[in-house]
């Protein structure tokens, strides 16, 4: 099953759609790295560990959607390892 919702994925234990209504883990979670440009992004778990980092090229989503990406999972065990990448580069 494809799920996008990840309304409420920043609480313990994650309150989103895959969580709750479909009882399911997820298998990645794509997270803009909170840097200066939103310009990286990492996949991570359903444990918030990283499996990949990516540094798109092209045209990017609109950095507003890249900002609100992290903002669903803020504070979360899903934004670990993006804050670690933000807080070493700046």
């Amino acid at each position: 099953s494809w799920s996008t919702c990840a309304n409420g994925c920043h609480v313990e234990p994650p309150q989103d759609v895959a969580h709750v209504q479909f009882r399911a883990r997820i298998a990645f979670k794509l997270v803009w790295v909170p840097n200066e440009n939103f310009d990286q992004f990492v996949l991570v778990d359903d444990h918030g560990e990283k499996l990949a980092r990516g540094y798109p090229t092209g045209k990017l989503p609109a950095m507003r959607q890249r900002q609100m990406n992290y903002q669903l999972v803020e504070g979360s065990k899903y934004a670990k390892v993006v804050d670690q990448i933000a807080s070493s580069s700046s």
